[in-house]
């Protein structure tokens, strides 16, 4: 299999840090219509701007957004790939990231998956093993760049040490990860890894698996607030009752795109 190294659109940062963005206010154009709301989340590849004519636009639409936020006004192209009650998600494209200082350039999803182990490559020995029989290790979390694993098996683990792996995430296919830190936990070894190698055709179907889980993720994160604000002591009743209506009204309206992150 061609393997190709790894990288990120994201390599280098500069400027504020990307936290400004947030409740800074985007104007979203269409053909024949422009709608102005705000930011409510930026992450990796991912912006959510809430206003009330999200309904306006669909899934797949090209939009131009325009940011205006501390340090100047930020002006790119996007795409339309998720839609929730009050909100869409469009993507932040590299070009406009990269004037942003971002500590975290590719989040990481959690993943509840096994993987197989098909080598070992030891770096203080320059030497590399495969398994005839590849064992099973737990995946943790996942992202563009690294994965981290949970590891219950008795192996030379040090850092910059490579393991070659074998994931199943609906899609099968192989990555070499380096191993950058290693923390005991009970039951194992958190092994948190870089990929240095991955098939081109395979790094984009990543790409598009990690935007969905994160969407899914993130949404179930905010109806978890809500229910947690609306079930809070301090939330006037009237803003229970209003909220709950609101929710019964719009339930089945949210929606997601991935084929365009691909």
């Amino acid at each position: 299999m061609a393997l190709t190294n790894a990288s990120s659109p994201s390599d280098s940062s500069s400027g504020y840090d990307i936290s400004v963005l947030i409740d800074a206010k985007a104007v979203v154009e269409k053909k024949n219509f422009v709608a102005t709301g705000t930011i409510t989340y930026v992450a990796g590849e991912l912006m959510e701007i809430e206003f009330p004519q999200y309904d306006q636009f669909v899934l797949g639409e090209k939009v131009k957004i325009m940011i205006y936020a501390k340090g100047g006004i930020y002006v790119f192209e996007s795409t339309v790939i998720a839609k929730d009650s009050g909100s869409i998600v469009v993507l932040h494209p590299p070009e406009n990231r990269r004037k942003f200082h971002d500590k975290r350039q590719d989040p990481r999803v959690p993943v509840r998956e096994k993987a197989r182990l098909l080598g070992l490559y030891e770096f203080s020995r320059k030497a590399e093993r495969r398994f005839p029989d590849p064992p099973d290790i737990q995946l943790d979390n996942i992202s563009t760049s690294g994965i981290g694993l949970l590891i219950d098996i008795d192996m030379p683990l040090q850092p910059r040490n490579q393991l070659l792996l074998q994931l199943d995430l609906g899609v099968r296919f192989e990555c070499r990860t380096e191993i950058v830190h290693l923390t005991p936990v009970e039951g194992g070894i958190r092994c948190g890894t870089r990929i240095t190698e991955i098939s081109d055709v395979y790094a984009k179907w990543l790409r598009s698996y990690i935007l969905r889980r994160q969407i899914e993720t993130y949404y179930k994160e905010k109806a978890e607030r809500i229910r947690r604000a609306l079930l809070s002591d301090e939330t006037p009743e009237s803003v229970v009752n209003d909220s709950r209506d609101e929710a019964a009204e719009d339930r089945g309206t949210r929606t997601y795109l991935y084929d365009s992150a691909r």
